[in-house]
């Protein structure tokens, strides 16, 4: 909300802007990203402009958020210094909680494509880095450097959906802030080769409580898994949900399926980057998350197979030492001819007793 003047002109910026006397100026011109312009512009020493710029800017073709209230906005072209850790604009270390829900913001804010949550992220960041110390600095005889920022006044001069995406940037922030930690987890029940069964992915908060649509990078080592269009793969990014584990249907390949995750999540202290010429705004992005990296790995069998009965040869070789099966077909197969062979002397039997009384009673006659 700060100005540069070129030419004559005034451009309109994040952190109050004005046209300050002997302020530094460059041939690059600002470019102001997405959000919203409030009037009027919060007063103080040689601060002329009608309004402000609550939102991010564009330098170097990236999406940042100013965090040095009332100095020089950036120019589209702007020089930093590599990144350190971020404080105060009155060089004092920011409370851990505040640290956490900047980082948590910039991570899951930090490339908003709305008016509305930029202008409240760039509105939060002012509120916790160039709060009034002391009630003093709020005063408007306070020049660029020790102007302090007045958030209610701000506050009032955005408009009412704007206002509500600060409420819920807040309440987000406070819920699901970090450090945030991670976890595989591997199937109890005894896996098998070529059969799918359910993993899991869990992110969770500083409470300890999952933390949805965080896009987790997926390594399958001797394993395929579904993704979001039903293929088997081996790599691919997954989203976790709003409740419980995220389910990943696991399809062992080899004997030792392991599974790999990345993550970005929110630093335990945001990273700012300072600007090489004095007097220009400090801006932090996305930049400065902490990658999370776990694995889970178990063990898999492979399937079982179908046992093919052997072979009974239907004559034992000359000299051959017949198997049990072997033996018992031919104790089987003798057992048959001689139940038939039986009934045959049998039939032949009360053949011949019949012949013999057919031939006894011509004899009467």
């Amino acid at each position: 909300m700060s100005r540069r003047v070129r030419a004559g002109v005034v451009t309109g910026l994040l952190v109050a802007g004005f046209a300050f006397v002997g302020m530094p100026s460059a041939a690059a011109e600002v470019q102001q990203g997405i959000g919203h312009l409030t009037s009027p512009a919060q007063p103080y020493l040689n601060n002329p402009d009608p309004s402000d710029w609550l939102g991010s800017y564009v330098v170097n073709g990236k999406q940042v958020f100013c965090v040095q209230f009332a100095h020089l906005a950036p120019d589209s072209n702007e020089q930093y210094q590599p990144g350190t850790p971020l404080k105060t604009k009155w060089g004092t270390d920011l409370p851990p909680d505040v640290a956490a829900n900047i980082s948590y913001l910039l991570l899951r804010y930090g490339d908003t494509k709305s008016a509305d949550e930029a202008a409240a992220l760039a509105h939060l960041l002012h509120s916790w880095t160039a709060g009034p110390q002391d009630p003093a600095q709020l005063a408007p005889t306070n020049d660029f450097r020790h102007i302090a920022y007045d958030a209610p006044f701000h506050l009032t001069k955005l408009p009412a959906s704007a206002q509500a995406a600060v409420q819920a940037l807040t309440a987000d922030a406070t819920a699901n802030r970090g450090p945030w930690t991670a976890e595989v987890i591997t199937p109890t029940a005894q896996q098998t080769i070529g059969v799918t069964a359910d993993w899991g992915i869990t992110v969770n908060n500083a409470g300890g409580k999952g933390v949805a649509d965080v896009p987790v990078k997926v390594n399958a080592v001797d394993a395929t898994f579904t993704d979001s269009t039903g293929a088997q793969v081996s790599t691919g990014t997954v989203i976790t949900g709003a409740s419980g584990p995220l389910v990943l249907k696991v399809t062992p390949t080899g004997t030792a399926p392991k599974i790999d995750i990345q993550l970005a999540s929110p630093a335990e202290v945001p990273v700012v980057q300072q600007a090489v010429e004095i007097d220009t705004q400090r801006v932090v992005s996305t930049g400065g998350e902490t990658q999370l990296t776990k694995s889970g790995e178990t063990k898999a069998s492979p399937p079982p197979t179908t046992a093919t009965p052997p072979q009974v040869p239907s004559k034992i070789p000359a000299g051959a030492s017949p198997d049990a099966p072997v033996a018992q077909a031919s104790m089987d197969s003798k057992l048959s001819g001689g139940a038939i062979a039986g009934i045959l002397g049998v039939l032949v039997l009360a053949g011949l007793v019949m012949w013999q009384l057919v031939l006894r009673k011509r004899e009467r006659v």
